[in-house]
């Protein structure tokens, strides 16, 4: 089943103005594939991610459709979301130390998931051994006895995305799996989502900051700035041809490839500069640039939106 977003906007409202989180956002993702979604901080992807699930603050103003199917999510009520939340899509939390409770013993929290569903004691502890054997545990009871701060960044890692995979959901949300996690510990993450893609056979998003992460795992890469989706091509594609300035900024400033910090920052969502939003650090801006925003234009089988490919 395909999740299709049209012409979604988010904005909050503060005493400064009102806030444009996500900016007219068009995208569709299809099914069983993987789709990263890569920008700075304030780039808008984590809140196009909770768009998606309706876990969103109460003050958000949102507009546009986000299409699962035949239901269109942003009329549902709370009760009906509660229905697609886990079962349908599920939500792989960043930073692992804080989306655990720290109290309950890790295989509890994983058997509330199947008790839920309404499995019995024995029947969702069973499950729950089972589900830990898959995720690499090799030994399921002694992890399933242990608190979250017993376990590594990484065991607390594909513990979450344990409790995520339990409801056999068709989508996996993932939001900055890899946030605060040392290279070892990174790699991991990627191995468990790889093995979780192949047993499970279910589609990704995967928002995050970590290139090589997007680069490895994912089937298609969208590029988000200001709240916009500035290009979007297969992984492969965007990383060896990228298109618009933004993105070829982006993997300039990866490690193995020189780390050439891109000009100036982005601008505050107050703050947001006439025509293209990149122009103020853009290397290529003309005076088009600065009064029109550019629209966004197919090169095979991706997209840009940038007036150099107009």
């Amino acid at each position: 089943m395909e999740l299709d977003i049209k012409d979604l906007c988010v904005r909050f409202p503060t005493p400064s103005g009102d806030i444009p989180a996500v900016n007219h956002v068009t995208l569709s993702f299809s099914e069983r594939e993987v789709t990263g979604i890569i920008g700075e901080t304030g780039s808008g992807k984590s809140v196009l991610g909770l768009s998606i699930l309706g876990l969103l603050p109460s003050n958000a103003q949102v507009q546009g459709q986000i299409l699962w199917g035949e239901r269109e999510l942003t009329a549902l009520s709370e009760k009906e979301l509660c229905k697609i939340r886990g079962r349908e899509i599920a939500l792989v939390a960043q930073n692992p130390a804080t989306s655990l409770n720290p109290s309950i013993r890790v295989g509890r929290q994983i058997e509330e998931v199947f008790r839920l569903a309404g499995e019995s004691r024995t029947e969702s502890r069973q499950h729950t051994l089972e589900l830990l054997l898959q995720m690499a545990f090799s030994e399921p009871e002694r992890v399933a006895k242990s608190y979250p701060f017993e376990l590594s960044g990484g065991m607390r890692q594909r513990i979450l995305t344990a409790i995520a995979v339990a409801a056999h959901p068709r989508w996996l949300l993932a939001d900055e799996p890899t946030k605060g996690l040392d290279a070892v510990v990174r790699n991991q993450v990627y191995d468990t989502f790889c093995m979780v893609r192949k047993q499970h056979q279910i589609g990704f998003i995967v928002i995050t900051h970590d290139l090589l992460l997007a680069r490895k795992f994912c089937d298609r890469i969208v590029v988000m700035y200001c709240g916009r989706v500035l290009e979007v091509n297969s992984a492969q594609k965007l990383f060896t041809h990228p298109k618009h300035p933004y993105t070829q900024g982006l993997i300039a400033s990866l490690p193995h490839l020189g780390m050439k910090p891109m000009e100036g920052f982005s601008p505050a969502f107050t703050e947001q500069p006439s025509g293209c939003v990149f122009h103020p650090r853009c290397p290529y801006a003309e005076e088009i640039c600065r009064t029109r925003e550019p629209k966004s234009t197919s090169l095979g089988e991706g997209s840009v939106c940038c007036h150099r490919h107009t």
